[in-house]
């Protein structure tokens, strides 16, 4: 991932995050008990790791949606109608 990719306020939050999983990761270590480091530090990175991998696509994403919702052709027509579900009515 280039710096390019994200917004600086992105990184920045993206960074404060990655830090503080960084600050656990020494907890984890530091209260391991004997012989239970490498399990217990394998854990801890696969779940928060994952966690934040997945804070990262999420605000790729957003960031993809603002930029094309931003174009001309991500506006909506000013002559088209949202459109309204024909279901039912809902019961009273």
């Amino acid at each position: 991932m280039t710096s390019a990719c994200l917004s600086s306020d992105v990184r920045t939050l993206l960074h404060e995050k990655l830090d503080a999983m960084l600050a656990e990761c020494d907890l984890v270590m530091d209260n391991a008990k004997f012989g239970e480091l490498l399990n217990n530090l394998d854990h801890f990175l696969y779940v928060e790791g994952r966690n934040f991998a997945k804070e990262v696509l999420e605000q790729k994403l957003q960031e993809k949606i603002t930029t094309v919702e931003n174009t001309d052709e991500g506006k909506q027509c000013p002559h088209c109608k949202k459109r309204t579900s024909k279901t039912r009515k809902p019961k009273p």
